[in-house]
């Protein structure tokens, strides 16, 4: 079954493709998109266990390389040839690892939003496993919203207000739990290659694929983790004043005028 997608915006312009993160889906983008669908064809896709495509499940064992199968496809229907790839969080994950094993040549740059780049040891990986099979036991046996009020008093979210954190509660609760477990499982931070080679290798080319790392002031974990990142080249780090985890929901318009400054032609 094929991915969802919608598309806003003229085919004849530069093509960006938006990947939200766990519990989202392609309206997540909505509001950045609107500042960019006249200059820019916009696509957003639903991953598997998620949104319209909720009733897509990727092998547990194969998640990242089904996914990419699966975007590919989606792009190729859509007939898109150069294309930006942003992904947010989970989604972010995705695309650079889809940069990693796709060597596209019609992929021109990455925008990376608060997005993990894998765990470089084993005993990380089997840390982080044993805590997302807990947490997909949770989504797969609770309440979604049960699950939900738990996920949402994580640490990383600590910069949301209880309204804000409600707010997101009622709004991830059209999810399916079966559905986001296996995809949590399937793409778990411990399933996902240390993407440091690459990105080592990537500084080191004639043409280097361009790389953009976003983070949010308030968001401390990526904030470490993407100024760890200035010892390699050809990554251009921002951080974004005031804004936490999700940048592109809490500074959608800041974080569209991001995108226009790069890449509008």
């Amino acid at each position: 079954m094929p991915l969802f997608s919608q598309t806003q915006g003229s085919p004849q312009s530069p093509a960006l493709v938006f990947l939200h993160g766990f519990l989202g889906n392609h309206q997540d983008w909505c509001e950045t998109i609107k500042q960019l669908k006249e200059s820019f064809y916009c696509i957003s896709i639903d991953l598997p266990g998620h949104g319209d495509s909720a009733s897509v499940t990727i092998p547990i064992d194969k998640g990242f390389e089904t996914t990419h199968r699966l975007i590919k496809n989606a792009l190729d229907d859509l007939q898109i040839k150069e294309y930006i790839l942003i992904g947010y969080s989970l989604g972010g994950r995705i695309a650079l690892d889809y940069a990693r094993t796709q060597r596209d040549e019609n992929l021109k740059a990455l925008i990376l939003e608060s997005c993990h780049t894998g765990y470089q040891t084993q005993d990380e990986k089997d840390q982080r496993f044993a805590d997302d099979l807990n947490w997909a036991k949770r989504f797969a046996t609770q309440s979604i919203i049960q699950s939900l009020n738990q996920w949402y008093e994580q640490d990383i979210f600590s910069d949301l207000s209880c309204e804000q954190k409600n707010n997101l509660i009622n709004k991830r609760s059209r999810n399916y739990g079966v559905c986001l477990a296996n995809m949590l499982l399937a793409t778990s931070v411990a399933q996902q290659s240390d993407a440091t080679p690459f990105l080592q290798n990537n500084a080191t080319q004639a043409n280097p694929l361009a790389i953009h790392y976003c983070f949010g002031e308030k968001d401390n974990k990526f904030k470490t983790l993407g100024r760890a990142l200035t010892k390699l080249k050809n990554i251009h780090l921002t951080e974004f004043s005031e804004a936490g985890h999700n940048i592109h929901r809490q500074s959608p318009v800041q974080y569209a005028r991001f995108i226009q400054q790069h890449f509008s032609q």
